[in-house]
């Protein structure tokens, strides 16, 4: 597979199961916007970033088949036969490795021969500790020190014939046998696992032969490199490259499926309470940022003891909340010249209507497991939580994991390893036990749906429907709900009790100041004691009943008054204002000549006083006018479960309509678009319209105006063909292809 033209002649003799196997081993090939033919699926196959992104997920015997064969082309044997890959590896239970490689387009079978993709070659093997092929270094070492290396071995000059010569591991090995002593100690030791070093200089006595007789070359950074074809040929004939096809040993425990569904429930209603409070708070006050807009250790401690969570939930609700759309961060403008900017915030949608329980549960959940791709490099965290679901999953329900799931992880996909891969497996458990995905180390229901992509609304529909609607009440002044407590519930509680502790039952613990705080929200005794009878299993303790009436008894002993507003004006003025009977309602009352106050909040008074045909104007607190606002619109974005037609077609069906369509088809040329619908506009193409086609061109998306039979419709359209007298394009509102005809498009 030299090509991507050679790469899409193979994937056109697939068929439609073999095409899918690919295109599911690929996801990334199926990325909006599909392709239109296999040519786009070759051209997008044979890309560096599909080929890295599939490497990543490579299990270790997976990258040791295809190490052996990088290692053999290294070596000229193009294509590599498969003997030879079994013999490097030492192993004949290596071939359905090798299928799995040729399902992800990583590699070309025919028959007993395997070709390797461009992108895929390598020219170091250091990471195996070998060096680069002798052909490589002698190209770079020039065509003198070339000659005088042939002399030395008495071969004709030319590269062919010692790239011959260094294959040969017997020669190698029978030359090797007449160097000094000190030479051969010093080549054993880097055929070993040092293929390259500084400092060793050709004029020394041990390195002089190496160095005479091709053992160690010279590079252009002034190191000597050992040629793999060397350091394989004195490692012996019966080396063989390592190869583990057995995964690691792990222990696991029965933890029990209902305990783990339990406790999933648990966690997710404990999630939903926290990412609701988490939204309260910012409704009511925008979140501070740091300045680089990063979420601070600070704030997430302040809002753990404003809601009663720990550190690590808030952390989570908060990320996911943004993450999910449901907090914006707002930057803001440039501060003056000699002030302080202010940090940025976070701040609820006022366009957005929150979901209900069950929804937001799985915008969380869906978040979570499948973020937003970064801009540069690779997110491994999102990588990391779906392999360890993914190796959870495996075991029965209610089974889980009690030995080094960073070890079983790290076979599975090694190419992953960071400089903390742990700390990223930890962090994947962590969080997927604040979600409900995990519990105890076993995955739930919850996980198995995320991963299968399928029941997931019926899964988490049940799972909040788990919670509890009623508490029962102490004679202790506390309430206790065994498990989780629904959203009704747990605010009713949170209104009129302190909330204490919360795991697999939560507790409230009532008070004075707990139950005047609900007082001062309105309630009245009669209204609050129904209110928790409602919520009682049982009958209300008669110390909780003494303690709301005592409370009762005794809230509004002292009084403190609410001034709303004041007037300000001349006396006489302010005097006819106060025996106006139609301002009565202000309850007016005077505090100096010039001054009333009223018990209507500022837009009420000048309400009142505007209608009784006078003209006041609106002051801040320093004085300066206020401006009247806009009125906030009503929520109007919400979110919602993807229908059926929203889903993309599987993998089967793209690979079935992709082998129906021809294989190839014409570019766009610049300027073809442009004259095509010069022609329909005849011959006349504003600036605009030009660049509009350009933009096109450039596959930069445009909005147009569409000709529907029932109505012209705006559409944002990108990635064009020109067919005839129609343009096929991606429209990104449709998340679909269609097709335009030029006579009903209209630029604009």
């Amino acid at each position: 597979m030299t090509t991507a033209d050679e790469l899409l002649g193979r994937l056109a003799a697939l068929d439609r199961d073999g095409l899918a196997k690919v295109l599911t081993h690929r996801p990334d090939v199926l990325r909006e916007p599909w392709p239109r033919r296999l040519d786009v699926v070759a051209a997008r196959l044979a890309s560096a970033e599909s080929l890295d992104e599939a490497v990543l997920g490579l299990s270790a015997p997976q990258i040791q088949v295809l190490g052996a064969v990088q290692l053999c082309h290294a070596l000229g044997l193009r294509p590599t036969p498969l003997a030879e890959v079994g013999k490097l590896l030492g192993s004949t239970a290596f071939e359905s490795y090798v299928d799995d490689l040729v399902e992800r387009a990583l590699l070309w079978r025919d028959d007993d021969r395997l070709t390797l993709p461009d992108l895929l070659r390598r020219g170091n093997f250091h990471t195996e500790g070998l060096g680069q092929p002798v052909a490589d270094l002698l190209v770079e070492l020039g065509r003198g020190p070339m000659a005088r290396l042939s002399k030395a071995l008495g071969l004709p000059a030319g590269l062919k014939e010692l790239v011959h010569f260094y294959r040969d591991g017997d020669r190698v090995r029978e030359l090797f046998r007449t160097a000094p002593e000190p030479t051969r100690k010093l080549l054993q030791d880097m055929a070993d696992g040092v293929p390259e070093a500084e400092g060793v200089l050709p004029f020394h006595t041990a390195e002089g032969w190496a160095f005479e007789h091709g053992f160690l070359i010279s590079t252009y950074y002034g190191s000597a490199a050992m040629p793999i074809e060397v350091s394989l040929a004195l490692r012996g004939p019966d080396h063989q490259l390592p190869f583990t096809p057995e995964e690691p040993g792990h222990a696991t425990t029965h933890v029990g499926a209902e305990s783990v569904e339990a406790t999933s429930s648990a966690a997710a209603l404990r999630l939903l309470d926290r990412v609701s409070a988490v939204l309260d708070l910012a409704a009511a006050e925008p979140l501070p940022l740091l300045k680089d807009g990063t979420i601070g250790a600070r704030l997430i401690k302040k809002v753990a003891k404003e809601t009663g969570a720990t550190p690590a939930e808030i952390e989570l609700a908060i990320d996911l909340a943004a993450q999910a759309g449901l907090l914006l961060a707002d930057e803001p403008p440039p501060p003056r010249r000699g002030q302080k900017a202010p940090p940025p915030t976070l701040a609820t949608d006022p366009d957005l209507v929150r979901p209900a329980p069950a929804l937001l549960y799985r915008l969380l959940l869906t978040t979570w497991w499948d973020p937003a791709p970064p801009e540069f490099g690779t997110d491994v965290g999102a990588l990391v939580r779906r392999l360890v679901v993914r190796l959870l999953a495996r075991l029965e329900p209610g089974v889980a994991i009690t030995g080094d799931l960073t070890r079983l992880a790290e076979w599975h996909a090694p190419m992953l390893l960071t400089e903390d891969f742990a700390g990223h497996v930890a962090d994947a458990v962590e969080a997927a036990e604040l979600l409900g995905v995990v519990a105890h180390g076993a995955v739930t229901a919850v996980g198995r749906a995320l991963l299968s992509g399928e029941d997931l609304v019926e899964v988490t529909d049940g799972l909040v429907a788990r919670a509890r609607t009623t508490a029962l009440f102490g004679t202790d002044l506390t309430a206790i709900v065994p498990g989780s407590p629904d959203a009704r519930l747990a605010a009713a509680l949170d209104r009129v009790a302190d909330r204490e502790a919360q795991g697999t039952a939560t507790s409230w613990r009532f008070s004075p100041a707990s139950v005047r705080r609900a007082f001062d929200q309105g309630a009245t005794a009669d209204g609050l004691l129904d209110e928790l009878r409602a919520l009682a299993a049982g009958e209300l303790p008669q110390p909780l009943v003494y303690l709301v009436n005592d409370v009762a008894r005794r809230h509004g002993e002292a009084q403190v008054l609410d001034v709303a507003s004041v007037v300000v004006g001349e006396p006489a003025v302010l005097t006819e204002l106060a025996a106006h009977r139609k301002l009565a309602k202000l309850g007016l009352r005077a505090v100096a000549p010039t001054v009333l106050t009223s018990t209507v909040d500022a837009a009420g008074t000048l309400d009142a006083l505007r209608e009784a045909g006078y003209s006041p104007t609106h002051h801040a607190a320093d004085g300066s006018i206020v401006l009247p606002a806009r009125e906030p619109a009503a929520p109007k974005v919400t979110f919602r479960d993807p229908e059926p037609d929203d889903r993309p077609p599987d993998a089967c069906q793209h690979a079935e309509r992709l082998l129906a369509a021809p294989p190839s088809g014409p570019s766009l040329l610049r300027g073809q678009l442009a004259r095509a619908m010069s022609d329909r506009y005849a011959g006349r193409l504003t600036p605009k319209q030009q660049q509009l086609c350009w933009q096109l061109e450039a596959g930069i998306p445009a909005d147009v105006v569409y000709q529907e039979d029932d109505g012209p419709v705006r559409l944002v359209i990108a990635y064009p063909e020109l067919d005839g007298d129609a343009l096929d394009v991606w429209s990104l509102g449709d998340h679909a292809y269609r097709r335009l005809e030029l006579a009903r498009i209209e630029l604009g």
